[in-house]
């Protein structure tokens, strides 16, 4: 049997990995096939085995494969899946955990807020002709989607109480704590809304929650520990797939594309030089490549939080 050598994977992937076959009992098994990405579950946690040059998420390990070399593997939903040492065993494959060509850290620290931050992302948002949650900000009217309009409404109305809260300082701690709970539920009621397999609702909450976890002095602490509580109680609205991405962003954990934006922006190197037009169009593309919308989504997420949360 030929051993695969894994391209690249995430440290808390790997981890788990090799944690897992210490263990006597695992639940392991292939969870999803696509042309891209073949999912595992692992005692409920997702692992996607992705082609070369896809884009790096928390749940990643690449291989160094075209679609077709993905699909030579032949691994089917009845694969058996088991480890054996450093090695995955996903059918009659064998693939190395041990030698990556690369690791990946898929932390998201704290970082200096930088003024530009917010404008950044807008630039991004508008140079990728993508429409998705982003209309959502780019225009005042109501989309004829029904998922997009159902979102419309609830971000209208959880703007309305940012607006409410941030002009209402003299309010007594039982309104403003009531204040709070209904901008938690109704926000968190995006969990779930739209199509896909990572919908624009989970796709902008997960750039929410980049914006607490990276820039966490920037916000209200109640707001963060009680809107993550609230889109930990509901992340089960959505399907299994986009649900570990949801997990991952509660613990910290986010894609490539998400910790070079703030990487890129948040340094103070950065701040002080600029940034340069290479790396707008650097990070353009890395968000273009999640999906058809969801990288842009994402960075939708992280613009509304900049523009009304951080104002509480």
């Amino acid at each position: 049997m030929d051993i695969l050598q894994t391209s690249m994977y995430t440290i808390k992937t790997f981890n788990r990995l090799k944690s897992a076959k210490l263990r006597p009992y695992i639940d392991l098994y292939v969870h999803s096939i696509y042309e891209r990405t073949i999912n595992l579950m692992l005692d409920g946690q997702l692992i996607a085995l992705q082609i070369a040059d896809s884009p790096v998420s928390p749940i990643s390990i690449i291989l160094p494969l075209d679609e077709t070399g993905l699909d030579n593997l032949k691994i089917e939903s009845k694969s058996p899946v088991s480890i054996d040492g450093a090695n995955l065993l996903v059918g009659k494959n064998s693939i190395s955990l041990d030698h990556a060509y690369d690791v990946y850290d898929d932390t998201l620290y704290e970082h200096t807020f930088s003024s530009s931050l917010r404008d950044v992302v807008w630039e991004l948002i508008t140079a990728s002709g993508r429409d998705g949650f982003s209309t959502l900000v780019k225009s005042q009217n109501t989309p004829d989607d029904i998922a997009l309009s159902y979102a419309k409404k609830k971000l209208t109305y959880v703007e309305s109480i940012c607006s409410a809260m941030t002009s209402g300082n003299s309010a007594d701690e039982p309104t403003k704590s009531h204040q709070l709970n209904k901008l938690c539920d109704s926000l968190s009621g995006l969990i779930g809304v739209g199509t896909g397999l990572t919908p624009g609702g989970d796709d902008f909450m997960t750039g929410v929650l980049s914006t607490f976890k990276a820039l966490p002095q920037c916000f209200n602490h109640k707001l963060i520990s009680s809107l993550s509580n609230s889109v930990c109680s509901r992340r089960n609205n959505t399907n299994e797939i986009s649900n570990a991405f949801i997990d991952c962003a509660l613990r910290g954990q986010f894609s490539k594309a998400i910790i070079d934006l703030y990487d890129s922006v948040c340094s103070d190197n950065v701040q002080a030089s600029g940034i340069g037009q290479e790396t707008i169009y650097n990070l353009l593309d890395s968000f273009l490549d999640i999906g058809h919308t969801s990288g842009i989504d994402t960075l939708t997420g992280i613009f509304w939080s900049m523009t009304h949360l951080s104002k509480i």
